[in-house]
C-alpha cells in the first residue's frame, strides 16, 4: 500500500491544495500492516456487525475533544461503507441538494450546487460536518437548517471529518436533521477500508437498510474496522500531532482549522499531512 506523502523539506511547496489527504502516522500503518499479514481476527460470525455498531458508537463518546450530542435520539444505527455509500444511498431515493464548497463528489457526479437562502424547498440537503471548504462547521449552519425547516426540507449529515477533528459542539437533534453518517476513514487511516455508521430517525427501508438487515454487508470491512477501533483511541491524532500542526500555521501564517490535516491560506483549505510527517518521522 502506498504511504501518505511525507515532505523531504521544511517547506510550503509542500502543502497540499489540490486533494489535502487526511493524516496516517507510522502507528497506523504498522496496524494496517498487521492487517495485512492476517491473523488479527477471532470472530468471523455475523456477531462483528453488532459488535462494531455497539463499539463505534461507544467509541464516539469517548471523545473529550469533541461534543456531539443528540445521537440518542435517532430511531435506527446502520453500517455503511464510508459516507460516500451514505451519499449514494440518498441520490439512489431521489434529487438531493448541496451548497458549494462541500465534499468536491458531488461536483463529479455533477450535481449542481444550491444557494444559502435560496434553497429548493421539499428537496433534501446533504451538508458536510465539518464543512471540507473551512474545516470546522460551516459558519451559516443555524441559518441554513432555520431554512430548512421552513422549506421542509431534510437534511442529511455527512459526518466524514467528525472522527479527525477538535472542538466540534453540535446538537445533532435537531428538527430538521433526519439521518447522520460517520466513518473512520479520516480519523483512524482507514480510507482503504471504508467503514462507518448512520443514525437514522426512522427505518424506512431503502439500499443501506436492506444491506444491514439481509446481512449483506462485507464481513471483512466491519472486523477490520473493529481492529482500529480497539487499537486507537479517540482524538489519537490530534493528541499526537496538535503541537506540529499549530506550529505549521504559525511558520507559515495559516489559519487553523478544526481538522487536523487542513489549515486554511488566504481563505482557502490546504493540507498539512506531508509536514506533520516531516516533523515527526
Amino acid at each position: 500500500m502506498e504511504r501518505i506523502r511525507i515532505a523531504h523539506t521544511y517547506d510550503a511547496k509542500w502543502l497540499e491544495i489540490e486533494r489535502p489527504q487526511p493524516l496516517v502516522d507510522n502507528h497506523i500503518e504498522s496496524l494496517i500492516a498487521k492487517v495485512i499479514k492476517g491473523g488479527v481476527f477471532t470472530d468471523i460470525t455475523d456477531q462483528v456487525y453488532t459488535d462494531f455498531k455497539t463499539e463505534m458508537h461507544t467509541w464516539l463518546s469517548m471523545s473529550t475533544l469533541n461534543s456531539l450530542t443528540g445521537l440518542e435520539h435517532f430511531q435506527r444505527i446502520d453500517i455503511i461503507n464510508g459516507c460516500t455509500q451514505y451519499i449514494d444511498n440518498i441520490y439512489i431515493d431521489g434529487p438531493a441538494q448541496t451548497i458549494e464548497g462541500d465534499y468536491r463528489y458531488h461536483q463529479r457526479l455533477n450535481k449542481p450546487c444550491s444557494v444559502i437562502g435560496l434553497l429548493a424547498p421539499n428537496v433534501p440537503l446533504i451538508i458536510a460536518l465539518p464543512f471540507p471548504r473551512v474545516g470546522q462547521v460551516h459558519e451559516q449552519m443555524e441559518t441554513i437548517l432555520n431554512e430548512c425547516i421552513e422549506k421542509n426540507i431534510p437534511v442529511h449529515i455527512d459526518g466524514a471529518w467528525i472522527t479527525c477533528c477538535r472542538d466540534i459542539e453540535f446538537d445533532l437533534n435537531h428538527t430538521a436533521i433526519h439521518s447522520v453518517g460517520i466513518s473512520l476513514s479520516k480519523g483512524l487511516g482507514l480510507g482503504w477500508n471504508r467503514i462507518g455508521i448512520r443514525y437514522s430517525r426512522n427505518d424506512a427501508p431503502n439500499s443501506v437498510t436492506i444491506m444491514n438487515d439481509f446481512h449483506m454487508n462485507n464481513r471483512a470491512l466491519s472486523m477490520i474496522g473493529l481492529y482500529f477501533l480497539r487499537n486507537l483511541p479517540p482524538d489519537y491524532l490530534w493528541n499526537k500531532y496538535s503541537s506540529s500542526y499549530y506550529k505549521i500555521c504559525t511558520d507559515f501564517n495559516l489559519t487553523p482549522t478544526k481538522s487536523i490535516h487542513l489549515a486554511l491560506r488566504d481563505g482557502q483549505p490546504v493540507g498539512l499531512s506531508p509536514l506533520i510527517r516531516f516533523l515527526n518521522e
